[in-house]
């Protein structure tokens, strides 16, 4: 087929996955036609992944013997890897299966009855499986049914900011690429294609079974270290392309300003000799974004988890980062943390 001949262009990223790539390989077999194309690249891998992905290839059906393509290239990271996939892509749509991870027989079947002219991303639910002990699994929505705003209910949803769970107009990547030697680096591409998507259609349906490993980059960081990656990523798409935050307050809401007392608490409480040093960062990395939240007032005007007395002390502790003062912000949640003892007690 010649380019954009195919429907759905299938993104596999491999490093060191020799145990689950062909379950996964297997779970896209059987859910692909013809009009899909599968592109396996491999991110240097030191197992014997390039082996089991060429055995793997070499005993498919006839009929999608060219659908396959398999690249390795030089270990550069997750990002990087997608950047490729998306460079080889001939599809009109984007999907992205982690070659640890495997996804339901009616992924691609479901989504053709959606896609239409106008459908700009299919999101669907997730089933999350962990794998030493499976009675933890359980289905993560992709869309939060108690928010009004349907873009923010989106942005709220299971692992917004990840790609796996979403079927992507390749033209809505054009702006975007992930950045490379980051981690979480879904975050600065996809809730922005969240937010210039014109048509979204959710379904659903898990169909998308998300792998909890113990090396995994989501299993060995906090979601406190996590807040600072993600935060980082979203500041710096929005400085490096001089974004109109207005467009994408939503996402500025969603990963940063909501979650942002709960994770400088956290950090406060388990890692005082760091939290100033911490701060610095916070403040260095988020400046621009922070002053934007301040001067549009938006802890008060955007829905958040926020009670009225959180949302002060989260605006004080944003004047305190713009300002340097990252021992006010100490003494603040130092406060913080005997009144809701003294409040523990009195209940």
């Amino acid at each position: 087929m010649e380019k954009n001949d195919f429907l759905f262009s299938i993104i596999v990223p491999v490093y060191n996955t020799e145990k689950y790539i062909e379950e996964s390989l297997d779970s896209i077999v059987k859910a692909i036609d013809t009009d899909c194309e599968v592109i396996i690249i491999n991110d240097g891998s030191t197992d014997n992944s390039e082996q089991v992905i060429l055995n793997y290839i070499n005993k498919l059906p006839e009929k999608f013997k060219n659908n396959f393509i398999y690249t390795k290239k030089e270990n550069k990271g997750l990002a990087d890897t997608k950047n490729v996939g998306l460079e080889m892509s001939r599809g009109k749509y984007i999907s992205v299966v982690d070659s640890d991870d495997y996804i339901g027989e009616e992924f691609y079947t479901i989504a053709r009855k959606y896609i239409t002219n106008n459908i700009d991303m299919i999101i669907y639910d997730v089933y999350v499986v962990f794998e030493k002990d499976r009675k933890w699994n359980y289905t993560s929505r992709g869309k939060t049914d108690s928010k009004e705003n349907d873009l923010v209910a989106l942005l709220n949803g299971a692992i917004s900011g990840s790609s796996c769970n979403k079927i992507i107009k390749k033209d809505l990547y054009s702006d975007y690429k992930f950045p490379v030697g980051k981690e979480y680096e879904d975050t600065a591409v996809t809730p922005f294609l969240i937010s210039n998507a014109k048509n979204i259609q959710y379904l659903p349906y898990a169909l998308y079974y998300y792998r909890q490993r113990d090396k995994s980059i989501v299993a060995t960081n906090t979601l406190m270290s996590a807040f600072y990656k993600i935060a980082q990523n979203i500041s710096e798409v929005i400085m490096d392309k001089n974004l109109d935050m207005e467009k994408y307050k939503y996402v500025i809401n969603e990963f940063i300003t909501d979650r942002m007392l709960d994770m400088l608490t956290q950090d406060y409480n388990e890692n005082r000799k760091e939290f100033i040093n911490n701060l610095k960062g916070f403040a260095k990395d988020n400046k621009y974004v922070i002053t934007y939240i301040v001067e549009s007032n938006m802890i008060y005007t955007i829905e958040n988890h926020y009670s009225e007395r959180q949302k002060n002390i989260c605006m004080q502790i944003l004047d305190f980062l713009l300002k340097d003062e990252y021992k006010k912000i100490c003494r603040l949640l130092k406060i913080r943390k005997i009144v809701n003892k003294i409040r523990s007690f009195k209940k």
